[in-house]
């Protein structure tokens, strides 16, 4: 096993954010500026950040926070559960690293005879949506089959594509690829999908070789998208890749 492949977790919150905004039903004209307090939270991956000290590999908490004091301070609302998913939504779509989202929005004195109203949306109760690509010249067809049950373990399977026949492009001297994709809806946030999938290669019997990263292989599983997020790296050099992406997923925009 890859011990650096396995995720180190880190939990970043901000804990009673006073803000205001017009909250209600009634004419907006006659309602005040109300006071609303959000506390959110989140895990990312750290091990980059804790090892280097190096900001570039850390989730920007400040400008997270900015970008949510800009969507909600002085708006206009008839929902606290509105608001409470517009913040969940902008810190989910702040970066793919961010997982296990908790979100909480507190209307102090909303009630009479109540200290308090509040709205809480976590990520565990939400899916999340990933495109995943399979690749195989070993054995192919039997050991797609074997990947495809599985990742069933991961979640649900929505949608794939058909498999087809590819040349190998970096290493061309071996038999040719079966490359296909699906999407999944899984509650496992991007680092657990990740690891999981490597574990399912190494059960269906990939031995990766250290001298040449290309070599033959019995099966191979890359998250391609994660959340609307483009993940693999490989995505320019992979033709059938964005191929897949527009057959799936056609609302992401690729270059």
């Amino acid at each position: 096993m890859n011990f650096d492949a396995i995720p180190k977790l880190s939990i970043i919150k901000v804990e009673k954010l006073r803000l205001r905004a017009y909250i209600g039903f009634i004419d907006w004209e006659k309602v005040n500026l109300q006071d609303i307090v959000i506390s959110y939270s989140f895990k990312y991956n750290s091990s980059l950040a804790t090892k280097s000290d190096d900001v570039h590999f850390a989730v920007n908490y400040k400008s997270l926070n900015k970008q949510i004091i800009a969507l909600i301070d002085n708006k206009k609302f008839n929902l606290i559960e509105h608001v409470a998913e517009i913040i969940f939504e902008s810190i989910q779509a702040f970066s793919p690293e961010i997982q296990h989202i908790k979100v909480k929005v507190e209307k102090p004195y909303a009630l009479r005879f109540a200290d308090n109203v509040l709205v809480k949306i976590s990520s565990e109760d939400r899916y999340n949506v990933a495109m995943i690509a399979l690749g195989s010249n070993i054995n192919a067809d039997e050991n797609m089959a074997k990947a495809l049950s599985l990742i069933q373990q991961l979640g649900t399977i929505v949608q794939r594509t058909k498999f087809i026949k590819t040349k190998a492009l970096k290493f061309e001297q071996q038999p040719d690829y079966l490359n296909g994709a699906i999407l999944l809806m899984t509650k496992k946030c991007l680092s657990e999908l990740v690891f999981e999938l490597k574990q399912i290669e190494t059960m269906i019997g990939r031995v990766r070789d250290k001298e040449n990263k290309n070599a033959p292989r019995e099966i191979d599983l890359d998250v391609t998208t994660y959340n609307y997020f483009v993940i693999d790296k490989d995505i320019n050099e992979l033709p059938f890749l964005k191929d897949f992406i527009k057959e799936l997923q056609p609302n992401i925009t690729i270059d």
